[in-house]
């Protein structure tokens, strides 16, 4: 199975914002929008970073303001993108392995969706989420 398997199977949800962004925006987005990422692109329209609930904990903590805070200087930037055509077991073991839960997917250079370690998870055990549902 491949990781446009699983887009192909999920409700496309690419959600982005500029790099100069305030992160409050942002994160209203990602709220209505009930996601867990946003793509950051920079003024060439090119990806720069993504900006995850990990990294609203990071401005948390260091008692960043969400309010007065640009996407540039808050989220990861450079984030690692897998084609489509990679194997959900390379995908699961890379983001086990460098401790991040969203990934960019692209197809022919173009990012073509976002996939999650619970979209990775939920193909592979498909029976122990449905038990688990949404409930957390």
């Amino acid at each position: 199975m491949t990781l446009k398997d699983i887009l192909n199977s999920k409700p496309s949800k690419i959600i982005t914002c500029n790099v100069n962004c305030i992160v409050a925006d942002a994160i209203s987005v990602m709220d209505a929008k009930g996601v867990g990422s946003i793509l950051v692109y920079d003024d060439h329209k090119k990806l720069a970073g993504i900006f995850t609930e990990r990294d609203i904990m990071k401005c948390f903590v260091r008692n960043i303001s969400f309010t007065n805070e640009v996407m540039a200087r808050i989220m990861t930037p450079n984030p690692l993108v897998l084609d489509s055509s990679t194997d959900v077991s390379v995908a699961m073991n890379m983001m086990s392995e460098r401790k991040f839960r969203h990934l960019p997917v692209s197809e022919n250079g173009e990012i073509i969706g976002v996939i999650s370690y619970r979209d990775l998870v939920s193909h592979i055990l498909p029976g122990i989420i449905y038990m688990t549902g949404d409930s957390y």
